[in-house]
């Protein structure tokens, strides 16, 4: 016997309250339903249309090069998601699909960030359709699953996922992931052609993987549904545990066999599994847990004060506060999950949405202190959530009362819970609209998060303020002596208010400690330049260059500064090149002209100049 094969849940479109004895309905009834619930989450999100680009937008979109043509597609498949920042830098995001789905916006929308926010809403309008499906499948009652839906989509939670471009990744995986669980589940069943299913659902397993890494707990979760749907009905989770582990591990192996070219070609591509960004001790990174898993419980239930940074960071010196109080209300969440899951294979299934895909988020060295707390990464888990609260409500039928046909208490407290998630979201969906209102909000809930610190200085810095923002780097410099972005940062304040020996000063330290040094070498380049320093502004812009040669106007400088010291022909190929990276580029166009018309009486009989609308074979990718 395979797996959930015993799994006697209904498919009961056109049944009504799933079981509660009311009479049949239509079977457009939900469809008239989910199509409401899908409106008013639209409607929650829709003031995001009007939303900028803000945060890695700028980096993902506005300056990223790959988007531009068709020929960088090859890359997407060969390279890391910020491998047009950092080419030659392994990274963590193997994404090919995600950079597809980029590009195909860049086509439709180019710079408008309106279309970007209306896609990124609608991949949150598919991910809560397919919640809807999988909570009809587990529950076998689509009222529930409508409520389900309900609260999924309009759930605070999923701000960053649906009201930020770049957090797309998350509904997007959910569209891939979710329907391809549910055509395994298909694929079970006696009465269907299960070899199709499978073929279906092994292909959306493999679209999710190149989307985001994270889909790789599909075979955890098969594995462990076949567990606990084996034979549900008449054995406990461990009884005839030979035959159980058998007939799981059979049902997760094709899953497993897609997974491990997946695991080759990531490290071929990444050189390496993971590159954390630095290296914790096991005690650390167990006893940041409890206050990251406590972060999550509070936001999932009290979703108020959310934001894109929190005053989270590592554990060193686990102690009373800030790991034994945490760990306290995380257990017995723990606990009071696995006593009612024992009690019902319905909230086992739940359960294993919101356990299994959580587990990724544990590895809370990959981002570096003050980075691994983001409510995006609880956009997955949050089905399951979603779904146990739906049955927990479907579970209150006190009274004989009805309201829309089903007990009253249920509906008029999901009305309730409905207008306080969809108020939430509206309210806090704001902090997204711009860099003011992104970076502000970000620092006044987390004012010593080092990362909400520095973003509101270069907001300073970008409003002129540039004695302020100096005044915030330093200090943020004195708690925290490790250089790295932050000397970058207050070197680039110091060369925009033309402090140019200070700034050459940390600009160089910038490049000497930076794991990314590009953009350091890049403004120490443009400091020396104003001061005259031709050749030492010539090295280490070459030195940008050759670390980030898809990045925007790096190609430009230089040739700029080689223009300045005579080089024409040597700054007309770097300005040819800034072209090809990004053909709307006027001044670079112009220079390029005008150094053509320079040149030309310098031609020999018979010879040609460079097309000027493309780089030289060299630069190509």
């Amino acid at each position: 016997m395979n797996g959930v094969r015993d799994l006697n849940l209904a498919q009961d479109a056109g049944k009504a309250g799933g079981g509660t004895g009311l009479p049949p309905v239509s079977r457009w009834v939900p469809v008239g339903c989910l199509s409401l619930v899908l409106a008013v989450t639209f409607l929650t999100y829709l003031d995001t249309l009007w939303f900028q680009f803000v945060h890695d937008d700028e980096y993902q979109i506005l300056g990223n090069a790959f988007l531009r043509s068709w020929r960088f597609l090859p890359r997407y498949f060969s390279a890391d998601v910020w491998a047009f920042r950092h080419p030659d830098i392994p990274g963590n995001f193997y994404r090919p699909l995600f950079l597809l789905w980029l590009r195909f916006n860049y086509v439709l929308f180019g710079t408008n960030p309106w279309g970007w926010h209306l896609t990124t809403v609608l991949a949150h309008l598919g991910a809560t359709l397919c919640v809807f499906f999988l909570a009809r499948r587990l529950l076998a009652d689509w009222v529930a699953a409508l409520y389900a839906s309900l609260i999924f989509g309009l759930h605070p939670i999923h701000i960053e996922g649906a009201a930020w471009v770049s957090g797309v990744p998350e509904p997007l995986l959910a569209v891939l992931i979710i329907p391809s669980y549910l055509c395994f589940l298909r694929s079970q069943e006696k009465t269907v052609r299960s070899g199709a299913w499978l073929i279906a659902s092994l292909g959306l397993y493999s679209l999710a993987m190149l989307m985001k890494e994270t889909a790789v707990i599909l075979p955890a979760l098969i594995f462990a549904s076949c567990w606990v749907g084996w034979k549900s009905a008449t054995h406990g989770w461990f009884e005839n545990w030979p035959r159980r582990l058998k007939d799981s591990f059979w049902s997760a192996a094709p899953y497993l066999g897609l997974t491990a070219p997946y695991f080759v070609a990531r490290y071929l591509v990444l050189k390496g599994f993971q590159h954390p960004s630095v290296n914790l001790p096991f005690v650390t990174t167990i006893s940041t847990w409890p206050s990251l898993l406590w972060l999550y419980l509070r936001h999932v239930f009290w979703p108020v004060g959310l934001h894109p940074f929190y005053d989270l960071t590592y554990v060193v010196h686990p102690g009373l506060r800030n790991a034994v109080l945490p760990a306290v209300p995380v257990a017995l969440a723990i606990l009071l999950l696995a006593w009612w899951a024992k009690r019902s294979v319905q909230v086992a299934l739940a359960s294993l949405w919101l356990v299994l895909p959580i587990l990724p988020t544990l590895n809370v060295q990959i981002f570096g202190n003050g980075f691994f707390a983001h409510d995006r990464y609880l956009y997955l888990p949050s089905a399951g959530i979603s779904i146990l609260a739906a049955l927990a409500l479907r579970r209150l039928k006190t009274g004989k009362s009805r309201l829309l046909g089903q007990p009253a208490l249920q509906v008029a407290l999901l009305l309730v819970i409905a207008c306080a998630l969809g108020q939430s979201t509206a309210a806090q969906s704001g902090y997204y609209a711009t860099h003011a209102t992104y970076y502000a909000n970000s620092y006044a809930v987390a004012p010593d998060n080092d990362a909400a610190k520095t973003n509101l200085a270069g907001l300073l810095g970008e409003q002129g303020h540039y004695a302020e923002a100096v005044d915030i780097y330093l200090e943020v410099l004195k708690r925290n002596p490790d250089p790295g972005f932050v000397v970058y940062d207050l070197g680039y304040a110091y060369y925009q208010m033309g402090k140019l020996e200070e700034a050459e000063y940390y600009l160089t330290q910038a490049a000497e400690s930076m794991p990314f040094p590009a953009a350091a070498y890049f403004c120490l380049g443009l400091t020396q330049f104003k001061m005259g320093h031709l050749e030492d502004a010539v090295r280490n812009l070459r030195r940008a260059v050759a670390i980030s040669r898809y990045t925007d106007n790096y190609h430009f400088a230089l040739g700029m500064v080689l223009k300045t010291q005579g080089n024409l022909p040597g700054a007309l190929q770097e300005f040819q090149a800034e072209l090809a990276l990004n053909p709307r580029h006027s001044e670079a166009r112009k220079q390029s002209t005008e150094i053509e018309e320079a040149l030309r009486p310098r031609l020999t009989p018979g010879s040609t100049l460079p097309d000027s609308s493309r780089a030289p074979d060299s630069r190509k990718p």
